[in-house]
C-alpha cells in the first residue's frame, strides 16, 4: 500500500497555522511546569496526521493494513521521532520525507531516525498491520457482520494509531479508509470522497476520505465502519457555526435500530443553538451522532459523537447525555486541557452545561434537581475527601475520570456563577473559549478569564474548591433580635475540613408566607456571626435555598441570644 505525502503548499499553511496558534500568555505561577502523566515531544510540534486504513473484504478481519504519516515541525535538532504504537502492531517499514529510514521498537512505541536539521518540517510515514485488541474496537453486530469503531480515550489511540498520544499536541487529520461496499465510514471532519474503487469486479471496495479543518487531539480522532443507516437531521443552529452557514447534523445507527431515531436527537439542533449562544460558534465541520462500540455511555469525538449502541432504544440516549457530549465539542475538543490533571476543564464543563440545557429546556425546578443529584454524588464519593479536583499526583490516566472531575467540578462552576453573577460568569466563559479555541489550556487560564470579567481576584475560590480535597460542613443557628429588628445567624464550620469562604443563599419567610432571598457572605473561619435586617420576626429561614452549596448544612432556631 502506498502513502501519499502532503504537498508542500499544504505544509506551508500548516506551519503558518502552528505559529499562529502558539499560546499568547504565560501560565500563572500556580500552573505546574510538567505532569506525571507525560506530555508532547520536546522540540516537535505535530501539525497533521494522515491515516490510510485498508479493511479486507473478507467476512473475518484477520489483518488490517495501516499507513500513518505524521507531518511535524521541528523547532530544534532532534535525532529521532518517537510515536506511540503498541508492540502488538507489526511495523513493516518507515520513511522520512519519502526516503526509507531506520526504526526501532522500544516498548509500545516506534522510534524513527531523522536526518540532521532543525526549524524544518518533517514527514514520517509508518507502514504497519495487525488487528487491534483495543482502541479500534472490532466486533460483530447482531446480524453477524463485523464492525470497527475507534474508542481512544484517554490514551488508547496508540492501540492502533501511530501518534503522539497526548492532548497537548493537537493536529489536523485526514482519514482515507478502504472498506467493503456493504459498510460506510464515519469520521471526524468533512466528507471529501466516498467512491467505488475502479476495476474491482468482486467484493466491491469503497474509498472514503474525511478531512478536518480544525486541529484535534488523539483521544477524539476516530472512525466508525459498519453497515450504517443514516438519518439526516438537516441544517441546525444556522448562523451559529464557526464556518459560514449552519451545523449539519445526522444520526448513524445500525439498520435494526433505525426506528428509534430521531427520539431525543430531535432536540440536537436546539442544544447546539443554546451552547453556541452561551459560548461561541460551533467549532467543527458537522456533528454526527453515532451508535457505536465504546466503553463509555458517550464519547465526545470531535464532530462525531459515539454513543454505546445499547442506548439506542425508546427514550434514549437521553437529552442529558446528548447535551453533555455536545458540550464537549467546545470544552475538551476545541479547548483541550494541556495536562491530564486538568481534565475537569472538559468533564466539569460538560456536566454543568448539561444542567444548563435542563435549566433552559425544562425550567428552574428541574435545574435544581440536577444540581441536587450532582451534589449527592459528590457527598457519597470517597474520593471527595482524599483528592482535589486538580490532582497533580495523578500518574495513571486510566484513573483520570471520577466524581471530582465530573460532578464536583460541575457544581464548582455553578458556585462560581453564583459568586460573580451571570453576566461576569458567561462573559468569562466566552473570553476563555475565544482565547484558547483549537488550542490547549490549564486551569489558571480559566481563572485569568474569570478574574478579568469579575474585576477581582478569584485565587481563593479556585484554591479552596479545586486544589484541595473536601467540602463544606456547616452548622447554622439563628435567633430573632427584636431590640434591633434583625436576625442573627451564628455559623460554625471546620469539623471535617478547613473552613470555606462561601456565598450562601438564605430564604427568609415572613408571617404571611412571603419569601425574601438574601445572600450571606460566610468567612473562612471556624465561627462567624452575620445579621439580616428585617421589619418583623420571620416565620422561618431556609439555608442554601438555591442549591449552591457544595456540602452540608444543619440549621436550628434559638429562642435566646446565642452565647459564645
Amino acid at each position: 500500500m502506498r502513502c501519499t505525502f502532503v504537498r508542500s503548499s499544504v505544509l506551508t499553511v500548516l506551519v503558518a497555522f502552528v505559529l499562529a496558534t502558539e499560546p499568547s500568555a504565560q501560565p500563572l505561577s500556580a500552573q505546574p511546569t510538567s505532569s506525571l502523566t507525560g506530555g508532547s515531544r520536546a522540540n516537535i510540534d505535530v501539525l497533521h496526521y494522515e491515516f490510510r486504513i485498508d479493511f479486507p473484504s473478507r467476512s473475518t478481519l484477520d489483518t488490517i493494513l495501516f499507513a500513518a504519516t505524521t507531518t511535524a515541525y521541528r523547532t530544534s535538532a532532534v535525532a529521532a521521532l518517537s510515536l506511540d504504537l503498541v508492540a502488538s502492531m507489526h511495523v513493516d517499514s518507515a520513511y522520512v520525507n519519502g526516503m526509507r529510514s531506520t526504526f526501532s521498537r522500544p516498548g509500545d512505541s516506534v522510534k524513527v531516525a531523522l536526518p540532521t536539521g532543525s526549524m524544518d518540517t518533517i514527514r514520517v510515514a509508518i507502514f504497519y498491520r495487525g488487528v487491534p485488541t483495543d482502541g479500534l474496537i472490532v466486533r460483530r453486530d447482531t446480524t453477524g457482520t463485523w464492525t470497527a469503531f475507534g474508542d481512544n480515550f484517554p490514551d488508547r489511540a496508540r492501540q492502533w494509531l501511530a501518534t503522539v498520544d497526548h492532548p497537548s499536541d493537537k493536529a489536523l487529520v485526514d482519514w482515507i479508509v478502504r472498506a467493503p461496499a456493504s459498510h460506510r465510514v464515519i469520521a471526524n471532519g468533512e466528507l471529501v470522497e466516498e467512491s467505488l474503487e475502479p476495476g474491482v469486479t468482486t467484493a466491491p471496495i469503497v474509498r472514503t476520505h474525511w478531512r478536518t479543518i480544525r486541529p484535534i487531539y488523539t483521544a477524539v480522532m476516530v472512525i466508525g465502519v459498519a453497515p450504517f443507516a443514516v438519518l439526516e437531521l438537516g441544517d441546525t443552529a444556522c448562523g451559529l457555526a464557526q464556518r459560514a452557514g449552519c451545523v449539519r447534523q445526522s444520526v448513524w445507527t445500525s439498520p435494526g435500530r433505525r426506528a428509534v431515531v430521531p427520539g431525543n436527537f430531535a432536540r440536537a439542533g436546539d442544544i447546539v443553538t443554546l451552547f453556541s449562544s452561551l459560548v461561541g460558534p460551533f467549532p467543527y465541520e458537522k456533528l454526527a451522532h453515532v451508535a457505536s462500540s465504546t466503553r463509555y455511555g458517550g464519547m465526545e469525538n470531535a464532530g462525531a459523537i459515539f454513543y454505546a449502541e445499547d442506548l439506542f432504544k425508546p427514550g434514549s440516549p437521553t437529552e442529558a447525555l446528548i447535551a453533555h457530549e455536545t458540550a464537549h465539542q467546545w470544552f475538551g475538543d476545541a479547548v483541550t486541557e494541556r495536562a491530564w490533571p486538568h481534565v475537569w476543564l472538559s468533564e466539569g464543563f460538560a456536566t454543568y452545561f448539561a444542567a444548563l440545557w435542563t435549566e433552559h429546556a425544562h425550567g428552574e425546578s428541574a435545574f435544581r434537581q440536577d444540581l441536587s443529584n450532582m451534589r449527592a454524588k459528590v457527598l457519597k464519593s470517597p474520593i471527595t475527601t482524599v483528592k482535589p479536583v486538580i490532582d497533580e499526583e495523578l500518574r495513571d490516566v486510566a484513573r483520570v475520570l471520577n466524581t471530582n472531575v465530573y460532578e464536583k467540578a460541575g457544581f464548582t462552576l455553578h458556585m462560581l456563577r453564583r459568586e460573580i453573577g451571570d453576566s461576569a460568569f458567561f462573559r468569562g466563559i466566552r473570553t476563555y473559549y475565544a482565547a484558547h479555541r483549537h488550542s490547549n489550556a490549564l486551569t489558571a487560564d480559566l481563572q485569568r478569564a474569570f478574574e478579568k470579567t469579575a474585576g477581582r481576584s478569584l485565587e481563593w475560590f479556585f484554591a479552596q474548591w479545586l486544589r484541595r480535597p473536601g467540602m463544606a460542613d456547616l452548622n447554622a443557628t439563628w435567633y430573632w433580635d427584636s431590640a434591633r429588628n434583625r436576625v442573627v445567624v451564628s455559623m460554625e464550620q471546620g469539623n471535617q475540613f478547613a473552613p470555606y469562604k462561601l456565598s450562601l443563599a438564605v430564604d427568609v419567610v415572613d408571617r404571611r408566607g412571603v419569601t425574601k432571598r438574601v445572600r450571606l457572605a460566610v468567612p473562612a473561619t471556624l465561627t462567624s456571626a452575620m445579621t439580616i435586617p428585617l421589619t418583623a420576626a420571620p416565620r422561618s429561614l431556609v439555608f442554601d435555598a438555591d442549591v449552591s452549596l457544595l456540602g452540608t448544612i444543619r440549621s436550628s432556631r434559638s429562642q435566646l441570644p446565642l452565647v459564645k
